[in-house]
């Protein structure tokens, strides 16, 4: 899959690579994001650029090749006959490099890992003469919680020493259009399974559909992304299997703090410390209504599985393992098909609220949103609500995802639940349905005053 989106990025990396002076430029975000191909992507237009990647190794076989780079990229010979001898030896000839250069250290945690003093002599050599000079360093790695203990935690030697920082987030659903000529409800649903995670996407085959994908990559067993959740709980987390215990009772439908401490058997504190890990690394969230005026002191709110890869792999790989592992996927098939029907309707929601968020929907929003999520309340549901600045003015989405055409009723019935709900009696409302497969019928005559404008959408 060719280079796709991240122009943001890219220019905020370049920024600061090309600045005056000293840099410590620190990337970070979970695996399979897409940080190597940035940095090879930045680093292809800059002649002299040194890479390195980590690779858990130990500290004198990564010097080797660290070494070997380094003679070869800024042309110093006598690193490939005398290599560095340890992190002693490479932060002093770091610190005699005069000329404007570029370092990129990617999985610097694997660094760390093979020699922990690492970090201590990087802060006093950035401090007597590293801070000073021409290199730029690009730090990067995939341990969330290990980059952000080594960079922002107050106890780390190398805090407030970096000049700038990114974390990648995924590619936005939008943007997926360039690497998968699919129609734009098929794209959505892409989006609804896969994410925006390059690292997933780059494993399909975009001449096929979205059903053969899921049969041949993701349902077989010995494929990479049929063992990706296990790997990368197994990989990033000291109990794996307490987190997956954590993550199946949520996908299973048990939202609540207390019935997921029940069922999985945890405590509070312990339950909270699974949780807020599993928030660092971007699989689980805790929603509450998007028109609740104090969020983080609310009691009402649900978690659920927010990276979609994650949540559609507990939904449609996990239930039917005992036919994959032995490789009975046309008997698991018509199981999976049916479970996607019921699945995508729900999967898809977030992806049209970030279309109407920051995506091609936006223009039909009346305001600039600045906040979009679901409510719910005793009696109502909506799929999707954005807010202005102001908290005023509101757009209410109702998404239908079926293969036939949805009548226009619909929005009418949606004006009288949003007309019913007090939570938007204060709001200028304006009510939009969208269908993955069209209209049929006439919108009724209607509104009240408030609802000023009411709109269908076609995917």
């Amino acid at each position: 899959m060719r280079f796709l989106d991240r122009e943001g990025e890219l220019g905020l990396l370049k920024d600061h690579m090309t600045r005056a002076g000293a840099g410590m430029v620190v990337l970070y975000g979970r695996r399979r994001i897409g940080k190597t191909a940035l940095i090879e992507e930045l680093l292809s237009s800059m002649p002299g650029a040194a890479y390195h990647v980590g690779t858990r190794s130990s500290i004198t076989e990564e010097l080797r090749r660290l070494s070997a780079t380094l003679a070869r990229e800024w042309d110093v010979p006598l690193l490939a006959t005398q290599p560095l001898a340890g992190s002693e030896a490479l932060v002093a000839f770091l610190s005699s490099v005069s000329e404007p250069r570029v370092l990129a250290l990617d999985e610097f945690p694997y660094l760390v890992e093979s020699d922990p003093s690492l970090p201590g002599l990087l802060q006093a050599a950035w401090d007597s003469r590293l801070g000073r000079g021409n290199l730029k360093l690009l730090l990067a790695g995939s341990s969330i919680g290990m980059m952000e203990e080594t960079f922002l935690s107050p106890r780390s030697p190398l805090f407030g020493r970096r000049t700038g920082q990114l974390r990648l987030g995924p590619l936005a659903p939008h943007h997926l259009g360039a690497a998968f000529p699919w129609s734009t409800p098929k794209l959505v649903e892409l989006a609804a399974l896969f994410g925006g995670i390059p690292g997933y996407l780059q494993r399909l085959d975009p001449a096929g559909d979205l059903l053969s994908n899921l049969a041949e990559r993701v349902l077989r067993a010995g494929e990479p992304l049929y063992e990706e959740i296990p790997f990368l709980l197994r990989d990033e987390l000291r109990e794996p299997r307490v987190y997956f215990a954590v993550l199946a009772t949520i996908a299973a439908g048990s939202r609540q703090f207390g019935e997921i401490s029940s069922k999985v058997g945890l405590d509070r504190a312990n339950l909270t410390r699974y949780l807020a890990v599993l928030a660092d690394l971007g699989l689980v969230e805790r929603e509450v209504s998007v028109l609740t005026p104090h969020p983080n002191k609310s009691r009402k709110g649900l978690y659920r599985i927010c990276d979609p890869f994650t949540a559609a792999w507990f939904a449609l790989v996990h239930p039917f393992r005992d036919r994959l592992e032995r490789g009975r996927i046309a008997e698991a098939l018509p199981d999976v098909q049916e479970r996607l029907a019921a699945y995508l309707p729900l999967a898809i929601e977030p992806v049209v609220r970030e279309l109407f968020l920051s995506g091609p929907l936006s223009p039909l929003v009346p305001f600039r949103p600045v906040a979009a999520g679901r409510h719910w309340g005793p009696s109502c549901e909506f799929d999707a609500v954005l807010l202005d600045e102001s908290g005023k003015r509101a757009v209410v989405v109702e998404v239908k995802w079926s293969a036939r055409p949805v009548s226009t009723s619909l929005l009418h019935e949606l004006e009288q639940r949003v007309r019913a709900e007090s939570a938007f009696s204060a709001l200028d409302c304006t009510c939009m349905l969208v269908s993955r497969s069209g209209f049929s019928g006439r919108k009724p005559p209607t509104a009240p005053e408030r609802l000023v404008e009411n709109r269908k959408v076609q995917l």
